[in-house]
């Protein structure tokens, strides 16, 4: 039986680091949309115990350095399990945008495999697997908007009103290690529960939130960020901010004319520009 299933990606309304960790991990505070801009993942099984993972690009690391690897590495290991997969991806979420294709790609991944192979993990289980393949894959794993806090594997759900995206990536790829080696600022210990998980009915509400404290980090490895930004700030936009820790840029609009609208402006010569929505907003 072969499976064609979305991965989509997310973006990063709010994102602020509270401390770093004995481990070396920062604990964070971000809330973050699932949007409709996705891979699309096939999956079948084959016989025999090998992972067989291909993409379309040719772009994805090997082995154990591949988030799905990983994922499927270990749900077969912790449910003791011999089974042979074959997996391509159609890779139409840049790499090192902060847009989390990878973890996406991995929370998927597990999800169907656990339903396909009969393995029967809970929600539980599989955020203790995803947590150790990538601090993003707990919220693909959730599925639905969310507030995400500790190193992203306490998941708190949020309502959010439809938001249509602009989304440019100035085809640089970073590193997200490298972005977070370089974070120097005063790490803020307060926090913002008020702010987060208040009811927000409208794009403007959301627009009037828009903080990641790696931006400033982020733009000094790639000043393009910088550029896209006050070029995006220069159309119809709400607001605009770099996601995750970058390179990725976007805009909340109004409404899907302008976000198209603006899509076809100068930006075009900035970078790989995307148009997308909200996944539970319930845009068309």
């Amino acid at each position: 039986m072969k499976t064609r299933l979305a991965s989509p990606a997310k973006v990063n309304l709010y994102l602020k680091v509270l401390s770093r960790r004995p481990d070396g991990y920062h604990n964070l505070q971000s809330l973050v949309d699932i949007i409709s801009l996705a891979d699309i993942i096939h999956i079948e099984d084959i016989p025999g115990n090998d992972i067989v993972l291909d993409d379309d690009k040719g772009i994805l690391p090997k082995g154990n350095g591949n988030t799905v690897f990983r994922a499927v590495q270990m749900l077969k290991e912790s449910a003791r399990l011999e089974r042979g997969v074959r997996i391509f991806i159609e890779k139409r979420i840049p790499i090192g945008a902060g847009l989390g294709g990878p973890s996406s790609n991995a929370a998927i991944v597990l999800k169907e495999l656990n339903t396909r192979w009969g393995i029967g993990l809970g929600a539980k289980e599989l955020n203790a697997i995803g947590s150790r393949i990538g601090a993003d894959v707990p919220l693909f794993l959730n599925g639905t908007s969310c507030v995400m806090e500790g190193t992203g594997d306490i998941i708190s759900q949020v309502e959010l009103p439809c938001l249509w995206y602009v989304i440019v990536y100035p085809d640089v790829s970073i590193s997200t290690k490298a972005v977070y080696e370089g974070l120097r600022i005063v790490l803020t210990k307060e926090r913002n529960d008020i702010k987060l998980m208040g009811n927000f009915s409208n794009p403007r509400e959301i627009a009037g939130i828009l903080e990641n404290d790696l931006e400033r980090v982020a733009v000094k490895i790639c000043p393009q960020i910088e550029i896209i930004k006050d070029a995006l700030e220069g159309t119809t936009a709400l607001g605009s901010l770099m996601s995750g820790s970058g390179s990725s840029v976007f805009a909340i609009f109004d409404s899907e004319e302008d976000a198209y609208r603006a899509s076809l402006s100068a930006i075009n010569e900035m970078g790989t520009v995307f148009v997308a929505h909200s996944v539970q907003g319930g845009a068309h």
